[in-house]
């Protein structure tokens, strides 16, 4: 499933009173077509008189890019109201997910019979339910152990990558594609040099209409033309 402001609404008035004893306040709800997160809560960070710091200005964002089992879209926003019950409260924790949240977590899924996680590890099926056409700046990269890379560029990053993934010494051979493939969609876009292995069977399907991007000296200036 994937939330609709609604859903985000009736979970937290219901989380809310079953979890927190209903003491946090409400918040904006807004839906995300963020890839990085399943959900966040976004924040200012206000100076005090004394010198001292608060958390103000709560947003509570859920993407939908995903569609997603319906226990995890509730695990995901209540993992988000544990950040905000810690920041409303302006409590200082350990670390982003330090001793306050995990004590939290731990007595809600002790408590509830939930399975809150730090961190959700998406499955293929979650992976493969993002369609959105979108345009792929690909680096294929043929390892000498015969394996399969796949970098996927920041189109600002594309002239520094271009030249730095060439140095990986197990690369015996690459390629620069341009595509809009669907399949891509589940890579994080590279702002440094990176790799990620994929079986070459199940990437050669994905590149069949896919054009090979090159590099020219046009002008004193580098640019990048599609071959077709």
């Amino acid at each position: 499933m994937r939330a609709t402001l609604e859903y985000i609404k009736q979970k937290f008035d219901e989380y809310n009173h079953q979890m927190f004893e209903g003491k946090l306040k409400p918040l904006p709800f807004k839906l995300s077509n963020a890839k990085s997160f399943l959900g966040a809560v976004f924040f200012q960070r206000k100076r005090n008189t004394d010198g001292s710091w608060h958390y103000d200005g709560f947003v509570l964002k859920i993407s939908t890019v995903l569609d997603l089992p319906e226990e995890v879209v509730e695990d995901t926003i209540i993992h988000e109201m544990i950040h905000y019950y810690i920041m409303s409260n302006q409590m200082q924790d350990t670390a982003p997910h330090g001793k306050l949240f995990t004590a939290k977590m731990q007595e809600i899924n002790r408590k509830y019979n939930r399975n809150l996680s730090v961190v959700h590890r998406t499955t293929k099926e979650e992976q493969e339910s993002d369609k959105r056409v979108r345009q792929h700046i690909v680096c294929v990269s043929r390892l000498k152990t015969g394996k399969c890379g796949v970098t996927v560029a920041t189109k600002s990053r594309l002239l520094e990558l271009w030249h730095a993934m060439p140095r990986f010494p197990q690369i015996a051979e690459l390629k620069w594609m341009i595509t809009t493939d669907p399949y891509f969609n589940r890579f994080r876009k590279a702002t440094k040099p990176g790799i990620y292995i994929v079986p070459s069977e199940e990437l050669e399907p994905h590149l069949k209409d896919a054009k090979e991007l090159i590099k020219q000296r046009i002008a004193m200036r580098d640019c990048f033309v599609v071959y077709k």
